[in-house]
């Protein structure tokens, strides 16, 4: 047998050994930080990723939640807060998300309607109401206050919020809507947005849900007849394109069980019926 016959079958055993050395090398080496940490975070949660779509009204009190949910069951809570139509618009565009959380069950049912979700659990509910800064500087009193022109009026938009659908329907029953309309210097997309030109002092006074006002220190609750009826129902939808119904529902779930979520609901403002203990039986 010549040389180079032998020679064949000898490069490709050396050339095979070279190749598993090298791989074992690749496997034994050091992650990078980013590499560790996304490896660690997918593990935790059981490589499942649970998004939530909530209503910018809700912001505060679903951080606590999600932050206690993860720290109790080390599953991954993604939630992406804004408008409720707009949150509600994304759904419908993308196709995409596992749980919706609008600050007014209206838009769920918009949702139902359109086959985007099915499974709903009653989570809460709050309140518009007339809101100014601390020590209230303006001495507004009462809702026509507003109309004066020293008075720098915001509220949220009703074409892209909850609180400034529920604003103009309320009002608009009254007959004042079109006065309000009028005395509003700007409309913002969010609830928060109102808050934040207040506590700025881009505003004097706006409309907002009483459990946001919670979260704002600073501001302060000036109670008008108008609203007292405004309330608004909070509750949780199941996506129907959810990737993940079963992660999704455990995690809604939580958030209505009374020694979980509707403790910190409470706690944030919101009013709640009595809800049942938390169970890891339905997973």
């Amino acid at each position: 047998m010549s040389k180079t016959v032998v020679a064949i079958p000898v490069s490709l055993l050396a050339l095979a050994a070279m190749v598993f050395l090298l791989m074992s090398q690749d496997d034994q080496r050091t992650p990078l930080s980013g590499e560790l940490s996304s490896a660690n975070a997918v593990a935790a949660a059981g490589g499942i990723e649970v998004s939530l779509f909530c209503a910018a009204s809700n912001q505060s009190v679903m951080e606590d939640i999600r932050r206690a949910y993860e720290a109790e069951t080390g599953r991954k809570i993604l939630i992406q807060y804004g408008a409720s139509q707009t949150l509600l618009s994304q759904i419908e565009v993308s196709g995409t998300g596992d749980l919706f959380l609008p600050a007014d069950d209206s838009y769920l049912t918009m949702a139902r309607e359109k086959q985007l979700v099915n499974e709903m659990l009653q989570v809460a509910s709050m309140r518009c109401v007339l809101v100014v800064r601390k020590g209230n500087p303006k001495h507004i009193s009462e809702l026509s206050d507003v109309f004066a022109e020293d008075v720098r009026f915001v509220q949220a938009s009703p074409d892209a919020a909850a609180v400034g659908r529920l604003t103009k329907n309320v009002t608009t029953k009254l007959g004042i809507w079109d006065k309000l309309e009028t005395a509003t210097d700007a409309y913002r997309t969010t609830v928060t947005d109102v808050a934040n030109d207040l506590v700025v002092n881009a505003a004097d006074a706006g409309i907002v849900y009483d459990a946001v006002v919670h979260a704002y220190p600073d501001l302060e609750i000036v109670e008008v007849p108008e609203f007292s009826d405004a309330v608004a129902q909070v509750s949780i939808g199941i996506v129907s394109s959810s990737k993940h119904p079963a992660a999704a529902l455990h995690f809604a779930r939580y958030i209505v069980a009374e020694d979980r979520g509707l403790q910190h609901y409470r706690r944030h403002g919101f009013r709640t019926n009595r809800g049942t203990a938390w169970s890891e039986s339905l997973r």
